[in-house]
């Protein structure tokens, strides 16, 4: 946690967060540093140990820029994923974001322990760190969701249509394939599979009965969404996050007709200018 002094203060309050929210029925509680270059083996060791406690899931930056792997190796003569494996660190709920420099062996070393991984298309891109190896690590059985890595320098949002419209092209220019990561698949890494990579399959990520009623609807009479030939084809390469009519969260409607019915729009987004003016300011 970044508003902590120290890695201790940090671990008490990450414990007190997850006693606090463990029974919630929305939010599911994390242990998150942020990345191995940014933490000792000791830190990593305590938030593994403490995640494990709770059953709780742990999420952490890895191999997302050569420099990181290549510093890594010199430092410890391992890879990041290594690194971790050596104490044990992914014997937890552990989903990893990025994953873009990652060996054969790295690979093994995520399939074995069940690590779930997001990819970051965006933030890839953006930040010129690189295409993870998407295919080859569904193909090797791994579950790979998306994120968004934002809304901070590595990505300017949180939308989700716009991560799948990129996971998918962004794997068809790296391999040469432009059959490669259909669209399809990006759509089940939205869903099933991300719900799988956070090991809440059982909760989310698809509709069924017992599964929280979690969904959205679509506006279909735009014109950039007309004609339609194939709907996965039509979610992933020609809709917008502007095109999410309705939003339902564990059955309660939250976005009706495109339009919020808990937050205060006018506030909300006053309060967010407020924020960066203060966000400009203390970076000069």
């Amino acid at each position: 946690m970044n508003d902590a002094p120290t890695p201790e203060a940090a671990l008490k309050l990450t414990d007190a967060f997850l006693r606090k929210y463990r029974n919630d029925s929305l939010i599911t509680p994390a242990v998150a540093p942020h990345a191995p270059y940014t933490n000792s083996d000791e830190t990593l060791k305590a938030c593994k140990n403490l995640a494990v406690s709770y059953n709780a899931p742990i999420l952490i930056h890895l191999a997302e820029t050569k420099k990181e792997n290549d510093d890594s190796l010199s430092k410890y003569h391992m890879t990041p994923t290594e690194r971790l494996e050596s104490f044990g660190f992914f014997h937890s709920r552990t989903l990893v974001a990025h994953a873009v420099w990652v060996s054969d062996s790295d690979i093994a070393i995520l399939k074995r322990n069940h690590t779930g991984i997001a990819h970051c298309p965006s933030s890839n891109m953006k930040l010129a760190s690189g295409a993870a190896p998407v295919v080859k690590l569904l193909d090797r059985g791994l579950n790979v969701g998306l994120g968004t890595d934002g809304p901070a320098g590595s990505n300017n949002d949180f939308d989700m249509f716009e991560e799948m419209d990129l996971a998918a092209k962004l794997q068809k220019l790296a391999t040469g394939d432009p059959r490669a990561l259909p669209a399809r698949t990006a759509v089940a890494m939205a869903t099933i599979i991300g719900a799988k990579a956070l090991r809440m399959e059982s909760e989310i990520g698809s509709l069924e009965a017992g599964k929280r009623a979690d969904m959205i609807t679509v506006r279909l009479d735009r014109p950039h969404a007309v004609p339609m030939y194939d709907v996965y084809s039509q979610l992933v390469y020609a809709l917008k996050s502007s095109d999410v009519d309705d939003v339902i969260i564990n059955g309660t409607i939250i976005v009706r007709g495109g339009k919020c019915l808990t937050i205060d729009a006018a506030s909300t987004i006053a309060k967010a200018k407020e924020y960066g003016i203060q966000i400009a300011k203390s970076v000069k």
